[in-house]
């Protein structure tokens, strides 16, 4: 058995090539059709709130900071 950390060094580089934006353009034809919903309704945050999902503040502003940090690679 190898001393292998449970979980990778998280990088700028790895979070945002996991964003849906990131992959989706790529990948659309071997995914299920998405819509991506903006600007969120406060009556919907509450709901997915309610429901334990956490959608961070300032999520909505998703691609303007991927191409902020894009420059930062």
């Amino acid at each position: 058995m190898t001393d292998l950390p449970l979980f990778p060094q998280t990088t700028v580089k790895s979070i945002l090539t996991f964003q849906f934006s990131s992959w989706y353009p790529t990948f659309a034809k071997h995914s299920i059709r998405s819509t991506v919903i903006r600007p969120l309704s406060k009556e919907f945050r509450e709901y997915l709130d309610a429901d334990g999902v956490f959608v961070p503040e300032g999520s909505e502003d998703a691609l303007v900071c991927t191409i902020a940090f894009a420059s930062l690679l």
